[in-house]
């Protein structure tokens, strides 16, 4: 297949010079040599690639380039330029140039750039052609929740049941699963939508000031109390508070929020008075609570009051067929959030994303296709696009040729940056780190002792009731 390519620049010898390279790489080239004469040949002709000077003597390259792209939108335009500012960087990265070239023009450097930049145009014209630029469509009719998939269905028809109730709701699903936007639903689609919804993340609160953050303080109370303080309960009167990350309370303050629960009253730090608070409760944790009843760090009682309406979410490895839409509704939202023009995403890159296995679920996909949005040049998104996410960080060959202590840190590292880039949670990487390592740990050791956990927890140097909590909380059979 041969690439069009239209050579705008005022430079007679450079337009020559660039012209012969590329014809002789196989490209059929127009040349131009002034703005009128690109846009001229825009109007006459499609091209793939489109080497733009920013001085082309009647007017600023720069400027041609939105007239460009209303011509032949799905051109890939490289700017070049004598003066390689990080501001032109910029300024041609705003109006969606592909790359800029710096004079004097490396051969080399220029054929790569154009056959990158061919490349990209083509598949950008072949999804177009095809229809593959989507429109976002959403569940709940504000593009925030999406997917049509089976498991997703029956947490909207959950979703749906607690919503006019007044029960207590537990939330359960790893990081990133969208755990506080099904409670906000809850909220809006309920009777106390009119009233305040009142965020709390239990994980991000020092444990000395918990009690205080929930239930309020007295005067007095304690050395910086110089004042009576509302708590959060007090705050979502009426209304609805989430208490997320709930499964990270201290347990004195569990006992206290059950207390809360059965009683409808609370009783701020300091003060030997309660007060009624009329707030419907809903929690979510993204820890296995029936582990941590049995190691003793999460009230059972508590569990059971909390655990009246259960929604489970899936992660989103197990609703790969909603991932499509997720990328159409994100893509639209930051493509208008940034004022960008409509953006399409290849076939190819869908499949890509498809067949990642999003560790940091819908929050990463998130990311991912904002970063994208960010860095992209043109008017379709491509692999290229999502490099952070599709790299790996050690290569499997590099590994090969590392000693153990070498391979060990490696592996390591990769999946110490994969949470990283996952952008999970605030303070559950140890946790996160201990469960990859751990888990594989106890299953090839139980291999080798035949099941037997005795000798397991003799070689592991734990105790066997250790040993037991460990394999139930890894669900190791």
């Amino acid at each position: 297949m041969s690439y069009s390519v239209l050579i705008a620049d005022d430079d007679h010898s450079l337009r020559s010079v660039l012209s012969a390279a590329l014809n002789k790489a196989g490209y059929h080239t127009v040349k131009a040599r002034n703005g009128k004469e690109a846009i001229d040949c825009v109007q006459k002709d499609e091209f793939d690639v489109i080497l733009l000077d920013i001085f082309l003597g009647d007017t600023d390259g720069l400027e041609l380039i939105e007239s460009i792209q209303d011509l032949n939108p799905t051109a890939a335009i490289i700017v070049i330029t004598g003066h390689g500012t990080t501001q032109t960087a910029i300024e041609a990265a705003k109006r969606q140039a592909y790359s800029y070239l710096t004079k004097p023009v490396d051969r080399n450097e220029l054929l790569d750039l154009v056959d990158r930049a061919a490349s990209a145009a083509s598949i950008t014209k072949e999804e177009t052609e095809i229809g593959v630029v989507q429109t976002a469509q959403s569940i709940d009719g504000q593009g925030r929740m999406v997917g049509q998939s089976p498991t997703m269905q029956t947490v909207y028809q959950i979703i749906g049941r607690a919503a006019v109730s007044d029960e207590t709701v537990l939330i359960m699903g790893e990081s990133g699963t969208g755990k506080e936007l099904v409670a906000e639903l809850i909220h809006q689609n309920s009777p106390r939508s009119e009233n305040p919804f009142v965020v709390v993340d239990c994980s991000a609160i020092p444990p000395s000031l918990i009690e205080s953050t929930l239930f309020g303080h007295v005067k007095g109370a304690f050395t910086d109390a110089h004042a009576d303080r509302k708590g959060k309960f007090e705050q979502a009167d009426s209304g609805t508070i989430f208490l997320d990350e709930v499964g990270e309370l201290p347990i004195d303050v569990q006992m206290k929020l059950l207390r809360v629960l059965q009683e409808r009253k609370i009783e701020p730090v300091g003060s030997n008075e309660t007060r009624p608070v009329n707030v419907r409760i809903i929690a979510a944790t993204n820890r296995k609570l029936d582990t941590a009843i049995s190691q003793k760090t999460f009230r059972d009682d508590l569990y059971y009051r909390l655990n009246v309406v259960p929604i489970s979410l899936p992660p989103l490895r197990e609703r790969k067929e909603d991932i499509p839409e997720l990328i159409d509704l994100f893509t639209s939202r930051f493509a208008q959030e940034y004022q960008l023009p409509k953006i399409g995403i290849s076939s190819e890159t869908i499949m890509k994303l498809i067949e990642y296995e999003w560790p940091g679920n819908v929050r990463e996909l998130e990311n991912a296709i904002k970063r994208a949005l960010v860095m992209c040049s043109g008017q379709m998104l491509l692999t290229e696009h999502f490099s952070q996410i599709f790299d790996k960080p050690i290569s499997d060959s590099t590994i090969d040729n590392q000693n153990p202590d070498q391979q060990i840190h490696a592996l390591l590292q990769g999946e110490v940056e994969r949470y990283l880039e996952s952008e999970a949670d605030a303070g559950q990487l140890y946790a996160a780190i201990r469960s990859v390592f751990e888990k594989p740990l106890f299953e090839i050791v139980l291999e080798h002792t035949d099941g037997n956990r005795s000798k397991a927890s003799e070689i592991l140097g734990i105790n066997r009731n250790t040993l037991h909590t460990k394999l139930n909380e890894y669900d190791i059979k």
